[in-house]
């Protein structure tokens, strides 16, 4: 016979459950460590998703006028950009979108998450609008105004020259500059 080594399983199988029942306060502090740097990296940028969103569509709503303006001046005929500010809340909100977006033409400005004001010059107090049109001539001019764009914490003012037709965008807390407005066109 030959002599044979038994190995007392009792003593492996008490280590393994040992260190699985539990972390190690270093593992913790790594998990920990871990999170802390992934929320630091994602709430800025939560942040700044919501600035350059509505700054998308303040830029859209200014492409929308100089493409209207654009194509006044070289079809030599009347245009309008149309601005639209829906409300998700109104009970025909769905339906509104659905037949604003099967009449849509590239002149028009839709939106269910920027509310809209509007005022003829800058000295005037802004009104709160659901529909804006601005019609461009072809002689250049238009029927001009400001439109005010509001979303949360964000507000941006886009004046429309009705001499010139020319557009200006001033973002939170800035002044259109009327003499840079005129020296850039």
């Amino acid at each position: 016979m030959t002599p044979t080594l038994v190995a007392d399983d009792s003593s492996l199988h008490a280590g393994v459950s040992r260190r699985a029942a539990g972390f190690t306060l270093l593992e913790l502090l790594v998990v920990l460590a871990l999170i802390l740097i992934g929320t630091g990296l994602i709430i800025p940028n939560l942040s700044t998703t919501a600035t350059s969103s509505f700054n998308a569509d303040v830029r859209q709503a200014v492409a929308i006028l100089k493409y209207a303006r654009r194509v006044a001046i070289v079809e030599g005929s009347p245009r309008i950009a149309r601005f639209i500010a829906l409300d998700a809340r109104s009970a025909d909100f769905a339906e509104r979108q659905r037949e604003l977006q099967a009449q849509r033409n590239p002149a028009d400005w839709i939106s269910d998450s920027i509310t809209l004001q509007f005022r003829s010059d800058l000295n005037q107090r802004a009104e709160d609008r659901d529909d804006i049109e601005v019609v461009f001539f072809p002689q250049g001019g238009s029927t001009g105004g400001v439109l005010g764009f509001d979303s949360a914490d964000f507000h941006a003012d886009v004046r429309v020259d009705s001499l010139t037709g020319r557009i200006s965008v001033a973002y939170s807390g800035e002044q259109i500059d009327e003499e840079a407005l005129d020296a850039a066109f």
